[in-house]
């Protein structure tokens, strides 16, 4: 779904050479979205124009929006308009400048040929140093007597690899590099979200590209939409994919009762060890009451938790909820046979409840066998 063809051409065509602002393809159909993000550049939060274009299925495909080339609080720079463009979970594009257009550095400079498309490897890098710079520190003029002035990034006192920025266009990148991967993606994924019919959200859970996971579920939360077939895509995804255990869990405790605990105990004895830790603190924090016959229910696979932390941490569960009941105590005495780091955390929890005299001679026999560890 990713429009990596158009990424890499972009990259090896020389970009003041593009047709201009209205080159976009005539066969898709253009939305325009008015929203507010905020650049850190702005004082205050800009109200901007995105433009989604939509296939003839309806599938969002790309989005562009034309912004300034350059924030400039001074009034002395050239401010050019630049189109930039995005893939349908706001990923970084391109960029394209109006026919005969071109960006300026410091001093009345231009951009060389060569700064073009070192300007769009700038934008499509996600990790920028940029992201974490203020504009006070790329406003910040130095001393240009001053031997060790900062040659790269102009007339400023910011000091960055070359490889990051265009020389003498610090300023120029800065504004840029926020517009293409500041809030503007997340908004993007929103509208994208909202966009697109529930099998089309379906699809989205099953893409390889993670990222469409996640735009679903927020999504799929937001329709109240906890079908079967949803429910059963996301269990299947979640068993195979332990990264997506945060997102599921998010939009998991917010569906209606009998679908959370239904779902979280099939994740619970499906799951791999990290699946069964997501569940334990769900269940620790959960908004609904939690019956006792359920954690019985879950206290059946006790002997199948294959690491301390597990036995562990559901132990903590069945205290928090007070969830000890006869069954509860039947289910754990097993454990007691496993692997002694293990056995012990379960002694220490049987040791405080009320056992049968045959339990409690069991209990004192696993003491006496190992009192000396």
């Amino acid at each position: 779904m990713i429009s990596f063809l158009k990424t890499y051409c972009w990259l090896i065509i020389p970009l003041f050479l593009i047709g201009g602002l209205n080159n976009h393809t005539a066969s898709f159909k253009t939305i325009q979205h008015k929203v507010v993000v905020n650049h850190p550049g702005e004082k205050m939060p800009s109200t901007v124009f995105l433009n989604q274009e939509i296939d003839k299925n309806g599938l969002p495909v790309e989005y562009f929006m034309d912004v300034q080339s350059v924030i400039c609080l001074e009034q002395v720079c050239k401010v050019i308009p630049v189109r930039i463009y995005w893939n349908n979970l706001g990923e970084y594009l391109r960029y394209e400048l109006e026919k005969g257009a071109t960006l300026e550095k410091y001093e009345d400079d231009f951009f060389d040929t060569e700064d073009y498309p070192k300007l769009q490897t700038i934008l499509a890098n996600t990790n920028s140093p940029f992201k974490d710079v203020y504009i006070d520190e790329i406003l910040t003029v130095v001393d240009e007597h001053d031997e060790e002035s900062d040659a790269v990034s102009g007339a400023t006192a910011l000091e960055l690899d070359e490889k990051d920025t265009v020389p003498g266009a610090a300023l120029t990148c800065y504004t840029l590099w926020h517009w293409a991967n500041g809030e503007i993606v997340q908004k993007i994924k929103e509208i994208t979200g909202r966009s697109v019919s529930n099998l089309q959200l379906q699809d989205f859970l099953v893409d390889k590209n993670k990222a469409y996971y996640h735009v679903a579920l927020k999504d799929l939360e937001r329709r109240n939409n906890y079908d079967k077939i949803v429910i059963n895509t996301i269990l299947k995804r979640t068993l195979e994919d332990e990264t997506l255990l945060k997102a599921t869990f998010s939009y998991l405790e917010n569906s209606p009762s009998t679908i959370y605990f239904s779902t979280v105990k099939e994740i619970f004895i499906k799951g791999k060890t990290k699946q069964k830790l997501a569940v334990i603190r769900s269940l620790k924090s959960i908004k609904y009451n939690i019956d006792i016959t359920y954690l019985e229910s879950l206290s059946n696979e006790v002997s199948n938790l294959s690491s301390y932390q597990e036995i562990s941490f559901f132990l903590d569960l069945l205290e928090r909820k007070k969830a000890i009941s006869t069954k509860v105590i039947e289910n754990i005495f097993p454990v007691l046979k496993s692997e002694f780091i293990r056995a012990r955390r379960v002694y220490w929890f049987l040791k405080n409840q009320k056992l049968s005299p045959s339990q409690k001679k069991i209990l004192n026999d696993f003491y006496k066998k190992n009192k000396n560890k």
